[in-house]
């Protein structure tokens, strides 16, 4: 299958169903036959301005009806996305499309006054069409609206996505159909998907969240799209839109349990929140199950493994109705379906004991065949004939997964190995906490030391010393922050994911290394 065929295949039995809402408007919502017949006539606009199947396309665009539509045309007519996100910078997604060998753009209007640079400074962008009722008309003019369907494709690269560049220039994963078919599949064999769910997709649809529609969008559901993410509007909107299942990052989620009337809300139609990108504190965690209900769900993965390395179950979450204990929370879930997971040392030896630390590695259908047009990083990433995911973890007895940390954040304080997520899991288990990264600081003693860098709860204050405290009490001395600086906010990706490069550069910047 190719991805178009996902939403053709909820257009075919649900034809006169809602297909993407934008929340808040008053517009008229377009049944799946009518977004249906609109992206065959895009399609063969695209087609009739030269553009041969393989050519790629981006549409920079936040979370609108019209986003998904133009992305969905792009698929039909054979093309390769780029997904390009609005909350990036222009600098850093001119690079991307620059990198990615961007042929034509789709572009929401209020955003027209980045296109000059863009064209100006990627001569080979042949097309930039505003998402407008002029344009589109202009695009689709004398084009049909009859059912046309790609030739089936399974290797063919269907979308190539950024790497975030949060550790330098972002890299290009290609992801061939193939890849998304086996995501698909891993995720619908632990997640009953039924007729017309609401999906509410509040994160990026440049990310997990777009792509995750799919398999609702497979059997009709009606995807209710948010631009930008406020807290109380998206308590709401999960109320009032009856939402059946949305993703998040766990920072979206530390501020849904910040708010005071969080458990005021009726979520008795949701089934599954979906968190991942980052690790979420147990603690919280089980905070979420008691407001929410037993719809948590982990998915661990990363862009050249998406979503699909492990799932920790909804049923996972859970003992005998309650949440888990704190050690199962901690847990990133089992191997997914169709996915081979496994621990390997520096040398390439798989470890198959359990309490054994080393790389995560993976197999299978769902991982990239590679990054576009940089063979020396694919070689990096895939040795040994596994894919090399960069995080640290071990298996435990039964089988579940545990992620310590990333390589490059191990801190060594005086000689010992401290896994940052483990002191981050510990100092998010203050009620004060709101969120935290935790890092290694320069320290002419212990090589590097302990940090925790703090976001408080609305209304919420600690000491630094009341803090380290509270986690040596927890974890003991060695790994105990030695010191805590409290920060307004912190410097945080466009998914929201917690940038600890930046948290580290104003403590290193004066240091010939950064270990």
């Amino acid at each position: 299958m190719n991805l178009i065929d996902y939403f053709d295949a909820g257009a075919s039995s649900h034809p006169n169903a809602p297909c993407f809402v934008d929340c808040g408007s008053s517009a008229p919502v377009a049944t799946y036959a009518q977004t249906q017949a609109k992206t065959c006539q895009m399609a063969r606009g695209l087609q009739a301005l030269g553009l041969e199947p393989g050519f790629h396309g981006a549409v920079l665009s936040g979370n609108s009806a019209a986003a998904f539509t133009a992305i969905l045309a792009v698929l039909r007519a054979q093309g390769v996305w780029l997904p390009v996100s609005s909350r990036n910078s222009l600098e850093s997604n001119i690079e991307f499309l620059q990198d990615m060998d961007c042929d034509m753009l789709f572009y929401m209007p209020r955003y027209a006054d980045l296109v000059p640079a863009i064209r100006a400074a990627i001569p080979r962008i042949r097309h930039c069409i505003a998402l407008d009722d002029a344009s589109i008309a202009a695009l689709t003019e004398g084009r049909s609206a009859e059912m046309f369907v790609t030739p089936s494709r399974p290797e063919a690269v269907t979308a190539i996505l950024g790497t975030g560049g949060t550790t330098g220039r972002s890299k290009g994963v290609m992801l061939s159909n193939r890849n998304l078919m086996s995501w698909f599949a891993s995720h619908m064999s632990v997640m009953d998907v039924q007729d017309g769910m609401t999906v509410l997709a509040a994160a990026p649809i440049t990310h997990t969240a777009g792509i995750l529609t799919f398999p609702f969008l497979a059997r009709g559901g009606r995807v209710v799209l948010m631009d930008g993410i406020d807290s109380q509007y998206l308590l709401r909107t999960i109320e009032q839109e009856r939402v059946s299942m949305l993703f998040l990052p766990p920072t979206v989620i530390y501020n849904l349990l910040a708010q005071p009337n969080v458990r005021e809300f009726d979520y008795s139609a949701l089934r599954y929140l979906i968190y991942g990108a980052a690790p979420m504190s147990p603690d919280k965690l089980a905070e979420a199950i008691e407001v929410f209900g037993p719809v948590m769900m982990q998915i661990y993965g990363q862009t050249e493994v998406p979503a699909s390395i492990t799932v920790l179950r909804v049923e996972d979450h859970l003992v005998d109705g309650k949440p888990a204990p704190r050690q199962r929370l901690q847990s990133a879930g089992r191997p997914c379906t169709f996915t081979r997971v496994a621990i390997m040392d520096d040398d390439g030896k798989l470890l198959r004991e359990p309490g054994a630390t080393g790389e995560i590695v993976a197999q299978g259908d769902i991982v990239m065949p590679g990054y576009y047009k940089n063979p020396e990083a694919t070689a990096q990433a895939q040795r040994n004939g596994w894919h090399c995911t960069g995080d640290v973890g071990y298996f435990d007895a039964e089988g579940f997964l545990y992620i310590v940390d990333r390589k490059k954040d191990m801190i060594i304080t005086g000689g010992f190995n401290v896994y940052s997520s483990v002191v981050e899991a510990a100092v998010m288990a203050h009620p004060a906490v709101k969120d935290c990264a935790v890092i290694g600081v320069p320290d002419p003693k212990w090589g590097e030391a302990v940090k925790a860098v703090i976001e408080l709860r609305p209304g919420q204050s600690v000491t630094p010393e009341a803090l380290i405290q509270f986690v040596k009490d927890k974890l003991g001395s060695v790994q105990a922050p030695k010191s805590v600086d409290i920060v307004e906010q912190l410097p945080r990706s466009p998914v929201g994911k917690v940038l600890k490069k930046e948290v580290r550069k104003a403590y290193w910047q004066n240091q010939d290394r950064m270990v």
